[in-house]
C-alpha cells in the first residue's frame, strides 16, 4: 500500500481534515486496484486466452517491455513463466528500481534473464531510451518459429521506447514533441506524430518479430477510451485504416509547427508508408489488462462501503483544465445548492443538463444522474471522473495539469460565497504518481485551500494560476499538506478526479 506524504496541520478544521483524508484514501484504493499484481492476479487459475498465451510449454519465451507499470508486470510474468523465460529487456523510468527496492511485487529474481534499463527522466526520451529501443528491436528481430515474444506495454512507453527514423535526431524529435505538449496537444495527437517519426512505434516492433511463433502484448491503458494503437504509440498494433502520416501532418499544421520542421522530418512524413507497414500479422495478439475503469470501479465500491452515495460521471474526460475546472465548479455549486434546499428538482435537472453538455462523454444519463442526486439529498455525495485533460503552458512556473486543475477549482469555488467551504472538497491526481515535471501526483482543491493560503500570506494565490505555478502554491504553505504525494506508483491509468459534497 502506498503511503501518502504529509501530515495534517493542526490549523486544518476537523471537517476539512476528514474530507481530505477520505479522498486521498479513496484515490489510493483505485491506484492499488490497477497495480500489476492485482491485474495479473486471476491469470494463474484462469481458462482465458490470456492464460493460454502463457502455456506453450515447448516454446522459448522472451519478454520486452516499456512503460511506468512494466517493472511490476515483468515480475508477474517472470513468476508465471519460470524456466521457460529465456531472455528479455525492459525500459522503465529512471529511479524505479530504487523506489521499489525491497518490494517483492517489483523485484525480479536474483538470476533474472531480463535486462533492466532505466531512462527518460521526467518522461523525456534520452540516449538510454535509444539504447533500450535498439536492444528491444534486436530481440524482436531475432525471433524464430520456436520463440514467443511477450511485450509489456503501459503509459509512458512512448518516451521509454524511442527510436526516430534516420536521419532524424533525438534532439529534433524531442523538440517537436515538447513544443506540441506545451501547446496543449492531446496524448492522441502526440502519439500520431511519434508514430510517423518512429522506427518501432505503430506496429513496427511487431513487424520485426514477424518470424516469431507468437507475439503477445499485455497492455495497461493510459489513454481515454483505450485505443490500443495509441497506448505507448502502439509498437505492436498496426493502425487499421488510418493514414498515420497524413494525420501527423494535420496535427503539426494545427499547432503551426509544420513549417518549422527539419527537412528530413517533413520528407519522412510526406512519404507514404510501405505495403509491409500496412499488413496484418497472424501471429500477433493483444490483451488489455487494465484501464481507469478498474480504478474507478474500485473507488466507487469503497465509497459506497463507507456510506457515500457515488456517481461515476465519466471515464473519458478530456479538454483543457481551464474549461474542466469551470465545469467542476458549476457542478459542485449546483449539487451543493440543491442539497441545501435552495432550488427544486426541476431546476436541478435544468442546471445539470447545462453542466453535462460541456463534456464530450459521460457515463450516466441525465435522468439517472438526477435520480441519484435526489436520493442522496441527506447523504454525502461523491462524484468520480477520470481521463486525461491538457494544459496550455504560457507561464514560467512549475506544476502539472492535476495541481493546476485543483488550484483553479479552489479559486473558482471560493467565488461562490454561499458555499460553506468545508462542505466541498476536490482531488485531482495522476495514477502514476507524477504530475508534470514534479514529484507529486496532484493536489486537493476547495474554497478552504484558497482561504487558508490568503490567511497565511495576506495575499491572493491567483497569480500562481496565471504563471502555471501550481506546485509552488501548494508547496508554499501548510508544509505541502494539500499535495497528493505518493511517489512513482508502479502503474498508470491516467488521472482521477474526486468531488465530495458533504452532507
Amino acid at each position: 500500500m502506498i503511503r501518502l506524504w504529509g501530515q495534517a496541520s493542526r490549523t486544518m478544521s476537523t471537517s476539512n481534515y476528514g474530507n481530505v483524508s477520505k479522498l486521498k484514501k479513496l484515490f489510493l484504493s483505485g491506484v492499488d486496484a490497477v497495480k500489476p499484481k492485482s491485474l495479473f492476479e486471476g491469470c494463474k487459475n484462469s481458462t482465458s486466452k490470456m492464460n493460454q498465451s502463457l502455456n506453450h510449454d515447448h516454446k522459448r519465451y522472451h519478454v520486452v517491455g516499456f512503460g511506468k507499470a512494466v517493472l511490476g508486470m515483468a515480475v508477474q510474468l517472470e513468476q508465471l513463466l519460470g524456466s521457460r523465460l529465456r531472455s528479455g529487456c525492459i525500459s522503465i523510468p529512471l529511479g524505479t528500481s530504487d523506489k521499489f527496492a525491497g518490494d517483492v511485487d517489483f523485484t525480479l529474481s536474483p538470476n533474472t534473464t531480463i535486462e533492466v534499463i532505466e531512462c527518460a527522466r521526467n518522461n523525456l526520451p534520452d540516449d538510454r531510451s535509444l539504447m533500450a529501443a535498439g536492444k528491444i528491436k534486436q530481440i524482436a528481430h531475432s525471433m524464430t518459429k520456436d520463440d514467443i515474444l511477450c511485450v509489456l506495454v503501459s503509459g509512458g512507453g512512448s518516451a521509454l521506447l524511442c527510436l526516430p527514423k534516420a536521419p532524424i535526431t533525438l534532439a529534433e524529435k524531442l523538440q517537436m514533441i515538447k513544443f506540441l505538449s506545451t501547446a496543449g496537444a492531446s496524448i492522441d495527437e502526440l502519439n500520431y506524430v511519434r508514430i510517423a517519426l518512429s522506427d518501432v512505434k505503430g506496429g513496427q516492433l511487431a513487424l520485426e518479430a514477424k518470424h516469431a511463433y507468437r507475439v503477445y502484448s499485455y497492455v495497461i491503458s493510459d489513454i481515454v477510451a483505450d485505443p490500443v494503437e495509441l497506448i505507448a504509440s502502439g509498437p505492436t498494433v498496426i493502425p487499421d485504416g488510418v493514414d498515420v502520416n497524413g494525420r501527423a501532418k494535420k496535427i503539426l499544421k494545427k499547432y503551426r509547427l509544420w513549417d518549422e520542421l527539419p527537412n528530413c522530418a517533413a520528407e519522412i512524413i510526406e512519404r507514404a508508408r510501405t505495403k509491409e507497414d500496412r499488413i496484418s500479422l497472424d501471429n500477433n495478439e493483444l490483451f488489455l489488462l487494465g484501464s481507469n475503469a478498474v480504478a474507478v470501479s474500485c473507488i466507487a465500491q469503497k465509497a459506497q462501503d463507507q456510506g457515500l452515495k457515488c456517481i461515476v460521471l465519466s471515464k473519458m474526460l478530456e479538454g483543457n483544465v481551464v474549461e474542466l475546472s469551470t465545469m467542476y465548479v458549476e457542478l459542485a455549486v449546483t449539487l451543493y445548492n440543491y442539497k441545501k434546499g435552495l432550488f427544486s428538482e426541476n431546476v436541478l435537472t435544468d442546471k445539470l443538463g447545462t453542466n453535462l453538455t460541456k463534456l464530450k462523454s459521460i457515463d450516466i444519463e441525465l435522468e439517472e444522474f438526477v435520480r441519484n442526486v435526489v436520493a442522496s439529498r441527506t447523504e454525502s455525495l461523491l462524484i468520480v471522473g477520470a481521463g486525461e485533460p491538457t494544459v496550455c503552458v504560457s507561464g514560467s512556473g512549475k506544476g502539472g495539469r492535476n495541481q493546476e486543475l485543483a488550484l483553479r477549482f479552489s479559486y473558482g469555488i471560493r467565488n461562490h460565497e454561499n458555499v460553506f467551504d468545508s462542505d466541498v472538497c476536490f482531488l485531482s491526481a495522476g495514477t502514476d504518481g507524477i504530475d508534470g515535471p514534479t514529484d507529486v501526483a496532484g493536489a486537493i482543491g476547495g474554497a478552504f485551500v484558497a482561504r487558508e493560503y490568503e490567511e497565511s500570506f495576506s495575499s491572493e494565490g491567483k497569480l500562481f494560476i496565471e504563471n502555471n505555478d501550481s506546485y509552488r502554491f501548494y508547496e508554499a504553505f501548510k508544509e505541502g499538506q494539500y499535495f497528493v504525494k505518493t511517489g512513482h506508483t508502479g502503474t498508470n491509468v491516467m488521472d482521477i478526479h474526486l468531488l465530495l459534497i458533504d452532507s
